[in-house]
């Protein structure tokens, strides 16, 4: 008989043990309680198919890691928190229903290859810590567990499905962090608060009451009371107390994460003098990798087209597309800072399929990923780059083009002035990106 799952993990790291239970039949089956007809309908539904194709792929030893060696009460399998997560990613479900789906939906029990109703059921105190323990380990070590467990259960089924990789597809898109649409004002009382949260323990108590005007209630309500003629005086207030606690750390913690996110807001919001006074910079000196949330300091700012993406990230995902296949199958996805360049995005997909072995011939992509740096990383594979257009698009009739103008270049066919069609001449300067003019 199956043994229940573990309901909580509050006393320490489990240890580590695969799950192997659900490959054989339980007497207590929910499956042999129903009907001969309403069997055959579940193992011929989603429910099956996720089951044989995805949830018994899954290589648990790949999250061994998280787990401790030494003798103790098991952990909740793998394949299951796994599982859950992917089908709460993708039917949306909140975390709520996700649970309540896993306690009584026949066909997600199934799914999990739970089909004894008489099985326990993890809680979400489970799932959370399961959460945590994978972003630590990614902080910690830079590899993305979940990622690696993609690309292991990906590499089985293109190979059990015999689904031919050498044409492929790829495309990205934006995705918004879960940020609150927030003024400068609120953005650097958020700031305030975190690094408050984030002080060593000693410094905690006489710095709360040095702050108290701006961490005693959220950033919004601080703000709020807040005439706008005061607003410039509360900036400048802050950044000095910036640099006062960056002070104060350099003596107590100088290799902090909290000091780094203190010298980061300093650098990107204000000037300094070097002797602890600062002033703010002007919202036009502000890059858009500057930070947009200490929640989230990964997130960047972008616009694209006329689209503003405050606070986010962009997805890249390549799919195979041969008119051959029966099914097409994502085969790589890449999250970056969302102002990562669709080149680099492919440049990055071609390496890691190469280190999996996968073969990829040619690859049909939008504008975004031409140009020397998308060629030279399809070169690099070997790969024929198919393009549905170029870089840049079409100018508008009552605009000059680029090749209207006369440009003069340096070495390395680097422009350093050009002049308009009606004679004015500027001088040209590097953008903030790479190989970018402003």
């Amino acid at each position: 008989m199956r043994e229940n799952w573990v309901v909580s993990v509050r006393d320490g790291v489990p240890m580590f043990r695969k799950n192997e239970e659900h490959r054989q039949e339980s007497f207590f089956s929910g499956l042999c309680l129903l009907p001969e007809r309403l069997q055959q309908k579940l193992l011929i539904s989603w429910a099956e198919t996720f089951y044989q194709e995805l949830f018994c792929r899954i290589d648990e030893e790949i999250f061994r890691p998280l787990y401790s060696d030494e003798a103790s009460r098991p952990n909740t399998p793998v394949n299951v928190l796994l599982g859950v997560e992917i089908l709460k990613s993708g039917y949306g479900w909140s975390d709520e229903e996700l649970h309540e789906h896993v306690c009584f939906d026949l066909q997600t029990r199934h799914a999990l290859g739970s089909d004894d109703l008489r099985d326990e059921v993890f809680s979400l105190r489970t799932l959370y810590n399961f959460r945590r323990r994978v972003r630590a380990y990614a902080e910690e070590h830079g590899v993305n567990l979940i990622q690696r467990a993609f690309e292991q259960v990906t590499d089985e089924q293109l190979q059990a499905v015999n689904v031919a990789t050498g044409w492929q597809r790829m495309d990205s898109t934006q995705v918004l962090s879960n940020l609150a649409k927030a003024s400068r004002l609120e953005l650097l009382v958020a700031v305030l608060q975190a690094v408050h949260q984030q002080l060593p323990e000693a410094m905690k108590e006489p710095w709360a009451e040095r702050w108290a005007s701006y961490v005693e209630k959220r950033p919004h309500q601080v703000c709020y009371r807040i005439a706008v003629d005061e607003v410039p005086d509360h900036l400048e207030t802050i950044g000095q107390e910036l640099c006062a606690v960056d002070a104060a750390l350099a003596e107590e913690a100088p290799e902090s994460a909290v000091r780094g996110l203190v010298r980061r807001v300093l650098e990107e919001q204000y000037e300094q003098d070097g002797k602890g006074q600062v002033a703010l910079r002007s919202k036009e000196e502000i890059g858009a990798d500057s930070l947009q949330s200490p929640h989230d300091p990964d997130a960047t700012y972008r616009v694209k087209g006329a689209t503003k993406y405050p606070g986010g990230y962009v997805v890249n995902v390549s799919e195979t597309a041969d008119p051959e296949n029966e099914v097409q199958l994502i085969t790589d996805v890449q999250v970056e800072p969302n102002r990562t360049d669709d080149t680099k995005l492919m440049a990055q997909s071609l390496d890691d399929q190469a280190a999996r072995g996968i073969a990829v011939q040619q690859i049909t992509v939008d504008g975004g990923y031409t140009g020397p740096k998308g060629e030279a990383a399809c070169e690099k594979h070997g790969v024929e780059l198919r393009a549905t257009r170029m870089r840049g698009g079409h100018n508008a009739p009552h605009h000059w083009g680029w090749q209207d103008y006369s440009w003069e270049m340096a070495e390395k066919d680097i422009p350093v002035n050009v002049t308009c069609p009606q004679g004015c001449t500027a001088a040209v300067f590097p953008g903030r990106a790479q190989d970018r003019l402003p």
